[in-house]
């Protein structure tokens, strides 16, 4: 044991833990408080796929699905253990979220109506299958599209999947995986997108790529431009891989498609158009949700050009809106009235055509009532401001009006400000100064499109840049023998001999002209393009000449000729000779 001095405290033993007679407070600043499982670290932030999948109680399928409508995507942690390399990880926040979804209910739902059905088709009742078919959940995501884009800018700055995937299904054959109506709903969003496009000449850009056609529109938001690029896939007979999962496909249709509808609506708003347009009654007699006139034959349609169907009808509604059958004419007539009453006729027809009008317009009077009450404290407002000598219980008493007046006087300044323009026929329209640059281009031209000349992205480009166009066709609104046709767009080696009976005033030009001259916003000489000539290079107008330290000689050539430059003699002989 050793000598022990007597009076002094033993030593303890090198056995004991040092921190053995430390006080609680000093243990949890020395050693750290022992953190419990779940609670942090990678496990209390990030969570597997098959953790989720039993924590949410859903299939495999149905969690993928919902995944994609909500936005959520698998996370990659920094520092993934080694014993969990090649696991999904989910946010422990975005499984949170999905908990909350009204959708995971409708998904249960679905599953346990389908139960039903199975059951009486094992059952070989199948016609209680069939009654039971009617009854199945249904369920929309409007709410989603509200979630995950709260602003208008926030919508147009995802746009461009959405365009790609709806010009993609508007291409596919319908066989067993794509139903025909996806394929025609398809087809009647992106003709809704492109009647809109030509018309507000919103087209800025184009090119013509192996992978199909690249276009991109300006869309006029809070007086920004903001632009909008798409892929539209090249007319063909498409062959489908087997490879591609359609089910994840259509899963992000059935979300773009709302989406699209939601931006569409707006846009055709701004202008004064209630959308969706409104729909032809179908050759079975009955109301169809998509016109028979903005279908291809192959759908059971009658019109050869979808694009010009939904242009047609686009135009009848700015008809209407021109005439002031429109909500923003609504809100300025009731701005102009001072006590919202309306002369009394004498004639008989007068009166028959307002009761027709107060039978179309009923939500919208109703709707007026306030807006005129509103509106007297605007002009009282006004009336203030002239006269100073007013009384006191008055100005209280016009001020307890202000918050209700001042609102509405900013969306009336806001209409009245937007940019907006009369075309010929006498459509409104809402444009931008740059869009009416780019509208007068193909101003006093008109095209005429062969049949072998693939129309759907010509026909959109001609009509955003101000020209006018026709096909070969039964519904085609100009024939080919017409004298006014300046330019007939050709993609043939030579020309048939039957052209030669057609008008000599006319120029025959190959597809890129459009493009080139549209890119370029410039009307290029033809001798280049004609048919059965070498073309020059398709130059994309997304390339930036500086960043890339070289200028293409033909672009040097196009900017001489719009600066007036004399050309040197080896440049102009290639242009006469079109070389």
């Amino acid at each position: 044991m050793g000598n022990r001095i007597k009076g002094r405290t033993k030593k303890k033993s090198i056995k004991a833990a040092i921190h053995s007679g430390s006080s609680q407070q000093q243990k949890l600043s020395r050693m750290g408080k022992v953190r419990k499982r779940h609670h942090a670290g990678l496990d209390a932030t990030f969570i597997g796929r098959a953790k989720v999948l039993k924590k949410l109680q859903i299939s495999l399928r149905d969690f993928r699905r919902l995944c994609i409508l909500k936005g959520v995507y698998p996370r990659q942690p920094k520092k993934a253990p080694k014993n969990k390399k090649g696991q999904v990880f989910y946010h422990i926040k975005d499984v949170k979220a999905l908990a909350h979804e009204p959708l995971l209910d409708k998904f249960r739902e679905f599953r346990a109506f389908m139960k039903k059905v199975r059951r009486s088709a094992n059952r070989h009742e199948k016609d209680e299958a069939r009654r039971k078919e009617p009854l199945a959940p249904k369920y929309t995501l409007h709410h989603l599209v509200r979630e995950r884009y709260p602003r208008f800018a926030d919508a147009l700055g995802d746009l461009d999947d959405a365009l790609c995937l709806i010009h993609l299904f508007a291409c596919l054959p319908s066989d067993g995986k794509i139903k025909s109506g996806i394929t025609r709903k398809a087809q009647q969003l992106a003709a809704s997108w492109g009647a809109y496009c030509s018309v507000t000449g919103s087209v800025t850009k184009s090119f013509i790529s192996v992978k199909g056609v690249y276009l991109e529109a300006d869309i006029m938001t809070s007086g920004q431009a903001v632009p909008v690029r798409w892929v539209t896939p090249h007319n063909f007979t498409q062959h489908i891989p087997e490879g591609v999962d359609f089910r994840v496909m259509l899963t992000f249709f059935e979300f773009y498609e709302t989406l699209l509808g939601f931006v569409l609506f707006k846009l055709y708003g701004e202008m004064g158009v209630r959308y969706p347009l409104p729909t032809v009654a179908s050759g079975g007699g009955g109301e169809s949700n998509v016109s028979s006139a903005t279908l291809h034959p192959t759908l059971g349609g009658k019109a050869t050009s979808v694009l010009a169907a939904n242009l047609s009808a686009l135009q009848l509604a700015l008809n209407d809106a021109a005439k002031g059958n429109s909500a923003a004419d609504a809100v300025k007539d009731a701005m102009q009235s001072n006590d919202g009453n309306n002369d009394d006729g004498n004639d008989a027809s007068d009166e028959v055509n307002r009761k027709a009008v107060r039978a179309q317009k009923k939500k919208q009077r109703e709707l007026m009532q306030s807006i005129d009450e509103a509106l007297k404290g605007v002009e009282e407002d006004g009336d203030d401001n002239e006269d100073d000598d007013d009384d006191d219980d008055f100005v209280d008493e016009d001020e307890d009006q202000v918050p209700i007046a001042a609102p509405l006087r900013e969306a009336l300044e806001a209409i009245d400000d937007s940019a907006t323009s009369i075309n010929e026929n006498g459509n409104i329209v809402i444009t931008s100064p740059d869009a009416q640059k780019r509208h007068q281009l193909f101003h006093n031209m008109t095209f005429f499109l062969s049949r072998e000349v693939p129309r759907g992205y010509l026909e959109l480009i001609i009509l955003s840049y101000g020209g006018k166009v026709g096909w070969e066709g039964q519904d085609s609104p100009i024939l080919m023998d017409d004298s006014s046709i300046t330019h007939h767009v050709v993609d043939r080696p030579k020309l048939l001999p039957s052209y030669g009976a057609l008008p000599k005033s006319r120029e025959y030009i190959q597809p890129q002209w459009v493009l080139d001259s549209a890119n370029f916003n410039f009307i290029l000489p033809v001798q280049k393009y004609g048919v059965g000539h070498e073309l020059p290079p398709h130059l994309s107008p997304w390339v930036d000449d500086n960043e890339e330290g070289y200028v293409p000689k033909y672009k040097e050539e196009i900017e001489k000729i719009r600066n007036g430059e004399m050309l040197d003699e080896n440049e102009a002989d290639n242009v006469d000779s079109g070389a």
